[in-house]
Parts: structure tokens; sequence; C-alpha cells
């Protein structure tokens, strides 16, 4: 797989992962960080000014476009240090998506090992990864590389699960 920031060139490849999730019924696009609500030059100008520089609503980021070996855009990998506790909490440091016709493939178990070994580097102890209580999906993912349940949070009548992740050489080992 290949991770990338996004350049403006990816206007028509990202409005067709757009327009594949709305055709899916869904309105939120995972790791995104607002792209649908903004004007794509000055989203991509911020995505990439952060993964260098913080702001002060999410601080320093990484946001992947992520590729198949056939170069085709299959999902979004955000990844967030230096987050304020409050967003660190209600976010969780890694956020990913994969587009509905990649679903059930292994492509987000690969993006999140791949967030996990950048948080390592980043000398993080801990990665917080949150995902609605009905995406059994990714909660079996999660369970995979080693998180555990800390907490549920009711938000807009969905049920929120987060996992804690913490980062140790070569192994994900997760504990209460």
């Amino acid at each position: 797989m290949k991770y990338r920031l996004p350049t403006i060139d990816d206007y028509e490849i990202l409005k067709e992962y757009v327009e594949e999730h709305y055709a899916n019924g869904e309105k939120n696009i995972s790791a995104s960080l607002n792209m649908t609500n903004m004007d794509f030059k000055t989203w991509v100008e911020k995505v990439n000014r952060n993964s260098t520089q913080a702001d002060d609503e999410w601080g320093k980021y990484y946001l992947y476009l992520v590729f198949n070996e056939k170069d085709k855009l299959i999902g979004l990998l955000n990844i967030r240090f230096n987050l304020p506790d409050f967003l660190r909490e209600k976010y969780g440091d890694i956020g990913y998506g994969v587009r509905p016709s990649e679903r059930k493939k292994g492509y987000a178990s690969k993006m999140l090992k791949y967030a996990l070994d950048i948080c390592k580097k980043k000398e993080m102890k801990y990665a917080i990864v949150g995902c609605y209580e009905n995406n059994i999906g990714s909660n079996k993912i999660i369970l995979k590389n080693g998180g555990k349940l800390y907490r549920k949070d009711i938000d807009n009548i969905k049920i929120n699960d987060y996992w804690n992740l913490k980062l140790k050489i070569n192994c994900y080992k997760i504990e209460l």
C-alpha cells in the first residue's frame, strides 16, 4: 500500500471517493477532517501545512491518501499527534476510513498497523482509537491490533467505543 499527503491534483479521485460513500448512504467521510465542508484547495493546503505545523483545532497530523497496488484510492488515514487532551479523548489519535467497495479486504487493518508504527516513531506511549459501537468490522480490527475498550460515550444517539492501544516495540499490547 502507498501512503501520501493529498495534492490539488487529487480533486477528481477524492470526489469519486466521496460520491461512493454518499451512494452507500454514508454522509460522514471518516478521517477526512472536514474535507466536504470546505473549499478543496483550502483543505489540501491545511492538511499539508498541519503535517509540519500545529494549529489550534487539530494540532499536528498526517492525513494520508491510501492507495492499493493498482493505485486505486482505497481510504484515508489520519494520525493526530500533539492534540489537546480534550480532543484526544473525544476523537482519538487515529482515524481511518475505507471506501465501501474496498471493505473486508484487510486494508483497514494494514492502515491501523501503519498508523501505530508512526505513533511509536513519535514516541507516543499509547494511542486512542474510537469507532461506533455498531461498526463490528472496525471493532474487530482494533481488537486484533491489541485494543482494550476503556470507555463508551453517546454522541448524537450513536454509541462510540474508545479503545486504548499501548505502544511497545514489536508488540501492541493493550491493558485496561
